[in-house]
């Protein structure tokens, strides 16, 4: 087994050489021989309306590649090879996802082992889930204000996060998305730190690329991406006038989703896509015979940090949804996907002298979460590049982990602020009981307890090392620091 060092060395070498002399991106992929190989192979966990089994299998291939099949067998031997069809690439995206080729099927039901090339994924969902890993923010950051060394693993250690991942062996992963930060092309003298990273292609109104995912996750989580099924909800980060064209294209698992964030053509002049929440959907993981984990994926893409706006309406039928789907059940405890936190509070370091300064984030997403949440027993969300628990008085506890790679937030200035947030006018939540703060680069381990509604969650290094430990129960989240 490759040390998770070493993986990240080889993963960013076989970045550089898939992009050598890539520039135009697209000429030399359309070469590319029928059967190429495979740059990753994946499972996604889908609403049932999408596959019945509950999975979905993509492979991504160089431009020019057939599609490959799907190598399955159920629990009697029976072997089939399903044929994947093309996902739709994105129109009017030229020339930035022209290098590739992304292939998808539903996942049969029965199926106990699946293989695209012979490289193994996920064929199932679990049948009991014993562990569950948590993650969001995992891309390394280039923008146009600076740079996060991308060739240092300690500055940037999503494969080593990655490895870590895939040994804990988990039933399932929560990704909360921000995939993507190579928003911007690398600054002159600071190329050894970008890990060879493609710039945004001119032109365009997005930033993201296939060669811009290749570096900023498909290779540095292939550890994980192969451990077991993903549930992925859409960061601000795969906004589309950022990365949305790649996120549908390579991570939405729903069918007919690819051209959501399609760019619009008007008089000669293309313009960015609107960001607006997609439909939410939920994913059943049974815990115990008599007891489901019921999860609202959530779309919270959009909307206003700082302020409540009009969004704020446009997102709350996201949240409507999201109740209608967790309505309470006898066995059926639910969490709240979200990227953007509804109790994240914000940093003082990020005090701007002069201008009044808001201790809770993500306005737009707590108007519209308003008095919606009663269902849940935990909200999970990312967004805050750091690790985060908070609990407001007759709440779901807030997990927010933002730590999987990218740039961390300020490990300071978190005091416990002495009123909840306003949501709508006139309106405020109970000022918070308890919050706890770590400025460490991980992820989380969750485990059911026996009662129902209990959950451990083991937050865990770059290295896989617990740092913290948190317990859920009766909607209330608590952490202690140390291991």
């Amino acid at each position: 087994m490759l040390s998770a060092s070493r993986a990240a060395r080889l993963a960013l070498l076989g970045t550089g050489l898939l992009m050598a002399g890539a520039t135009a991106l697209a000429p030399a992929a359309s070469a590319a021989p029928s059967g190429g190989s495979t740059i990753a192979a994946y499972s996604l966990a889908a609403p049932r309306v999408t596959a019945a089994s509950g999975l979905v299998a993509r492979a991504v291939v160089p431009a020019g590649a057939e599609c490959p099949a799907l190598d399955v067998a159920d629990g009697k031997g029976q072997q089939a090879a399903v044929p994947m069809r093309e996902r739709p690439r994105p129109q009017r995206t030229a020339p930035a996802f022209d290098a590739i080729t992304v292939c998808s099927v539903a996942i049969p039901s029965g199926a106990v082992t699946a293989s695209i090339h012979g490289r193994a994924i996920p064929a199932r969902m679990p049948s009991r889930i014993d562990r569950l890993a948590l993650l969001g923010d995992s891309g390394c950051r280039i923008a146009s204000w600076g740079v996060q060394d991308c060739s240092d693993e300690s500055a940037w250690p999503l494969a080593r996060i990655s490895a870590a991942v895939a040994s804990d062996q988990p039933d399932a992963i929560i990704f909360n998305g921000d995939f993507f930060y190579r928003e911007a092309a690398c600054p002159a003298g600071q190329q050894s730190e970008c890990g060879s990273s493609p710039p945004p292609v001119t032109g365009l109104p997005f930033t993201d690329s296939a060669y811009g995912w290749i570096a900023d996750s498909l290779l540095p989580m292939a550890p994980m991406l192969a451990a077991a099924p993903m549930i992925v909800t859409r960061g601000n980060h795969e906004a589309c006038y950022r990365a949305g064209n790649g996120f549908f294209y390579l991570f939405d698992p729903r069918e007919g989703t690819s051209d959501t964030c399609a760019p619009v053509l008007s008089e000669g002049t293309l313009t960015a896509a609107p960001t607006v929440p997609t439909p939410t959907y939920a994913i059943d993981l049974a815990v115990a015979p008599d007891r489901t984990l019921r999860l609202a994926v959530v779309d919270s893409a959009g909307g206003n940090d700082v302020a409540v706006d009009a969004y704020a309406a446009v997102q709350r039928v996201a949240y409507e949804r999201a109740a209608r789907l967790t309505a309470p059940r006898s066995g059926r405890e639910s969490w709240l996907l979200t990227h953007r936190p509804i109790f994240g509070i914000v940093s003082t370091d990020f005090a701007v002298p002069g201008l009044p300064f808001l201790e809770w984030g993500s306005a737009d997403q707590q108007a519209a979460s308003w008095g919606l949440l009663e269902p849940y027993q935990m909200v999970f969300s990312s967004h805050q590049h750091i690790a985060m628990a908070v609990q407001i008085p007759g709440q779901p506890g807030q997990l927010i982990l933002g730590n999987a790679g990218t740039l961390l937030d300020p490990a300071t200035g978190y005091p416990l602020p002495a009123a909840g947030p306003k949501a709508v006018p006139g309106q405020a939540y109970p000022a918070p009981s308890w919050a706890w703060v770590s400025d460490e680069f991980g992820y989380a381990i969750a485990r059911p307890q026996a009662d129902a509604g209990a959950w451990r969650l083991d937050m865990r290094d770059a290295s896989g090392s617990t740092f913290a430990r948190c317990g859920l129960r009766a909607r209330s989240l608590y952490c202690a620091s140390g291991s």
